[in-house]
């Protein structure tokens, strides 16, 4: 019996231990990846001192510099399921994303852009494609789009052209498990992957988050060419260079990899050499508390899983595994104690001259 025992338990044990590697190293890469049906919005709000905003009345295209706006910027993340890397159990996703800001006070739209990546769905990795030999995401599900400089027609919006290009860095998230160190982040604006500082720790909303600082130094964007009375000019058109200094402020939650909270705060001028620069966007911009709540709500669904899967889980399944194998093998190994001697047995004894 105690031998039976003793190998349910040694059984046992070999069970556990085997579960505390393959929860980490198996189980663990194959659930820590974004999901492929993705629709979300976030959304962000600040005031800011200065914006440029075009808007047609009916005349033709008027350029107005507005000072102390309220602006809500709209991100919306979109699954483009039309790719051919989104199928089951790939490593690579494709989204779409699409920003649009505006102004409050008219819902005058100031901004916007769109860009779709193809990215690892593991590290947040943007897909930086390395020749024909390593074809995992196609060039088409990679692209940025900009306006053409004028519309075909009068009174109609520049067309958009997509321009299919890599974008490496993180996008949309930090990687599971994320660490105490700098990542390279890809920024909108300059189109680059640029370092983002690990400066600390510092909770938010009752999450314990990393901190993450992106400083863009002053860096020209493009050559736009503007109406002359934008710059201070007496030309009709003036080519002027577009600059942009920024600093993005992230807070991750580690386990998810989510960014719980962001600020973007952001300077844009134009600079045509023959008069002083114009500021044309001076603000910051943050996640209004709507999206961090629901950001919020994200971390508490999954976090608890992924820290099963590769702390809590394989440590106790590894020390439970570590005793149950030492009490079998001490069931197994021990001698039974040995039968105690037989007590001698008493000779009877006869009386002389009794009958026998």
């Amino acid at each position: 019996m105690r031998r039976a025992f003793g190998l349910i338990l040694l059984a046992l044990g070999v069970f556990a231990a085997a579960g505390a590697v393959l929860l980490p190293t198996y189980v663990y890469p194959k659930l820590a990846k974004v999901p492929l049906d993705q629709d979300s919005t976030s959304v962000l709000e600040g005031t800011v001192s200065k914006v440029l905003a075009v808007t047609d009345k009916g005349a033709g295209p008027v350029a107005e510099i507005r000072e102390n706006r309220r602006l809500t910027a709209t991100a919306r993340v979109q699954a483009n399921f039309a790719r051919p890397e989104m199928h089951q159990d790939t490593d690579y996703a494709v989204w779409l994303l699409a920003v649009q800001v505006k102004d409050d006070a008219d819902d005058t739209v100031v901004n916007a852009s769109k860009r779709q990546v193809c990215f690892d769905r593991r590290t947040a990795e943007g897909y930086d494609p390395r020749g024909a030999t390593d074809p995992a995401c196609t060039r088409e599900s990679s692209y940025v789009t900009r306006l053409k400089d004028k519309a075909d027609k009068d009174g109609l919006k520049p067309a958009e052209d997509n321009v299919y290009k890599p974008q490496p860095g993180l996008n949309f998230k930090f990687p599971f498990g994320t660490e105490q160190k700098d990542y390279p982040v890809y920024d909108d604006n300059t189109e680059k992957a640029v370092t983002a500082r690990y400066t600390g720790t510092e909770t938010v909303n009752g999450i314990e988050t990393y901190k993450f600082v992106q400083d863009i130094p002053d860096t020209r964007l493009e050559t736009k060419s503007v109406p002359g009375s934008l710059v201070g000019s007496t030309q009709p058109t003036v080519d002027a260079d577009l600059y942009y200094r920024g600093v993005t402020t992230m807070w991750v939650e580690p386990v998810t990899g989510i960014e719980v909270k962001q600020q973007q705060q952001q300077h844009q001028e134009l600079r045509s050499g023959a008069t002083a620069p114009v500021v044309v966007f001076d603000g910051t911009l943050a996640y209004n508390s709507n999206t961090v709540a629901r950001m919020v709500d994200q971390i508490d669904a999954n976090r608890g899983r992924l820290q099963f899967l590769s702390s809590t889980g394989p440590l106790w399944l590894g020390i439970g595994g570590g005793v149950l194998v030492v009490v079998a093998i001490f069931l197994l190994v021990r001698r039974r104690p040995a039968e105690p001697p037989a007590p001698p047995q008493r000779r009877h004894r006869v009386p002389v001259g009794a009958d026998r």
